[in-house]
């Protein structure tokens, strides 16, 4: 979507089909830039707006759009449902404001409009690890969102859809359909042990995989948690937010966590920080009513999760993405599957 598409007309439209601006119009848009990632069009434009437009609306907005016409979805995944159905039940912070998602019968149904908060807060930049503060407000983030709909009667049935044992095995199967050739192009890069470990990951049970048919301690899992997806407080005080819901799914808590910490950060800081996090996020778990998951059940869950990571580099490597993008995550997951003994999980 181009930004000349976006256009004051436009956007009024929108706002007003969400509610948000009432009668009220967008009288001037000024489009700073527009950034293209690998699946999305992020427009940032600060809008003027007419004297009887509420003044909690915010100017600074990002209009983000699928790069390509997007097949058609199951009616309850993707980022637009999410904002439409699900970010309302537990609202701003850490979920960024929506203000508009087209409705789903429109052509442009996966357009939303979102706060724009890069003026108080921000990420550091790739690929520099988050500071221990950060790391303490993204865990508390992800436990916000973890314990709301912990084990909650809606998953499953108005919030996401169920795994089973054969979705499960397919999509791991179809993964490792791969793992030949992604051998073969690293060729001695990669260590006998690593070729082993991996051949006995996805030749075993897949019970790290089918640990989520189990629904004890099944939530809502944000899918793609790595530190560039959270937005800190630039001053150090206020709530950290989290963005970019295109892949949440229903999932263990602890799968979240293994992916940022396990998937993203260098061995030695992820030994550093890791149980002391996994330990600060059980806490917050608590504080706000989960039960009947101790410690220990977070870290098994934590240990499984770890082994799953093993498929993230593969499958961006078959996706076309370069080896800067997956190399390093590939010897962190094996860095962290021999550190925490999961060999013995498979």
């Amino acid at each position: 979507m181009p930004n000349h598409l976006v256009t004051a007309a436009t956007l009024t439209e929108w706002l007003r089909r969400s509610g948000g601006i009432g009668s009220g119009a967008v009288v001037e848009i000024y489009i700073e830039s527009e950034i293209n990632t690998t699946i999305s069009v992020l427009t940032f434009l600060t809008a003027t707006y007419s004297p009887d437009v509420p003044t909690d609306v915010p100017r600074n907005l990002i209009v983000k759009a699928p790069l390509e016409r997007l097949p058609v979805r199951d009616h309850k995944s993707g980022e637009a449902h999410f904002y439409r159905s699900i970010a309302p039940l537990l609202g701003t912070a850490p979920l960024v404001r929506c203000l508009a998602v087209l409705e789903e019968a429109d052509d442009s149904s996966e357009i939303m409009v979102l706060e724009d908060l890069r003026t108080t807060h921000g990420h550091p930049q790739w690929p520099l690890p988050p500071s221990i503060t950060q790391c303490e407000a993204a865990v508390d983030a992800l436990a916000h969102i973890h314990a709301h709909w912990w084990e909650a009667a809606t998953l499953g049935h108005t919030v996401g859809q169920f795994h089973t044992v054969e979705s499960l095995t397919s999509m791991v199967h179809g993964i490792a359909a791969h793992l030949p050739g992604f051998m073969d192009l690293l060729g001695d890069a990669v260590s006998s042990d690593s070729r082993r470990v991996y051949e006995r990951a996805f030749g075993g049970s897949l019970q790290p995989w089918l640990r989520i048919t189990d629904a004890r301690a099944l939530t809502l899992a944000h899918g793609d948690a790595h530190t560039w997806n959270f937005l800190f407080p630039r001053s150090g005080r206020g709530p950290t937010f989290l963005i970019d819901w295109q892949l949440w799914h229903l999932d263990i808590g602890a799968r979240d966590l293994a992916f940022l910490m396990a998937l993203h950060w260098y061995p030695s800081r992820r030994r550093e920080l890791e149980r002391r996090l996994l330990q600060y996020y059980h806490e917050r778990l608590l504080s706000r009513g989960v039960a009947n998951y101790g410690f220990d059940d977070l870290w098994l869950d934590y240990r499984r999760c770890v082994v799953r990571n093993l498929t993230i580099p593969i499958i961006h490597w078959s996706r076309g993405m370069k080896p800067e993008a997956w190399w390093y995550r590939l010897e962190c997951a094996l860095a962290a599957y021999r550190d925490l003994g999961c060999d013995e999980l498979v």
